[in-house]
């Protein structure tokens, strides 16, 4: 025989189900919250560089901080660079989690008030990605840094040489704000088109040379 509840106990199950609810809902919440922005997921940085799944060897590693202090302490404001190497951002999109890097650790963010720029680089996602603060602009705009990437860090990384990626990319960087900042343009690499008519007026003076020859010679 069933034993019907009363009042008092329906009451208490009903209670007792919507505390169950509350409590899922808020645990969901939890679980569904956006991620933060202004607070880094890494820790907090013990040097300029901040290898933390180890493909730097020590001697690389040691070089980039002599190499970024020097940059320091030769440029007046300051100029910091900062390098972050990770294996993953997970499902997180890698400008995401490196503004919160940078915003956390107050390198190459924008709201900033410092020259600044952190290479922020996820080794299994093969992804990467500069934030550079609003004072460093004028020597590093979005462009450039793009473009001396291209130039140093995906061949490297496509041999998996890391190490020389990331040397070379940061040499790049500071080579291009010392030039800058001395008021001396830094040589620009020839684009695949310069190249290409450089080759083509090349060709075409030595055509022209062959006729100015056949020429001569009947005559």
């Amino acid at each position: 025989m069933i034993k019907r509840l009363t009042a008092l106990e329906k009451i208490r199950v009903l209670l007792f189900g919507l505390l169950l609810c509350l409590a899922s809902a808020e645990v969901f919440a939890q679980s569904a919250s956006p991620f933060s922005l202004n607070e880094s997921p890494l820790p907090a940085p013990t040097g300029f560089v901040n290898d933390f799944v180890g493909v730097l060897d020590a001697g690389t590693k040691q070089q980039l901080e002599a190499r970024i202090k020097e940059l320091k302490e030769k440029t007046n404001p300051q100029v910091e660079l900062a390098v972050a190497i990770v294996g993953t951002t997970g499902e997180r999109p890698i400008f995401d989690y490196s503004l919160a890097v940078a915003r956390g650790w107050k390198i190459g963010s924008k709201e900033d008030d410092n020259p600044s720029a952190l290479l922020f680089i996820a080794i299994e996602d093969r992804k990467y990605f500069t934030h550079v603060s609003k004072d460093l602009e004028d020597e590093l705009p979005d462009g450039l840094v793009g473009q001396l990437q291209r130039q140093n860090l995906v061949p490297a990384f496509k041999q998996q040489n890391y190490a020389k990626g990331i040397s070379d990319t940061i040499e790049a960087y500071i080579s291009t704000i010392e030039a800058k900042q001395s008021g001396v343009a830094p040589a620009a690499e020839p684009t695949p088109q310069q190249r290409g008519r450089r080759s083509s007026g090349s060709s075409c003076n030595f055509m022209t040379c062959l006729i100015i020859l056949f020429v001569l010679l009947i005559i």
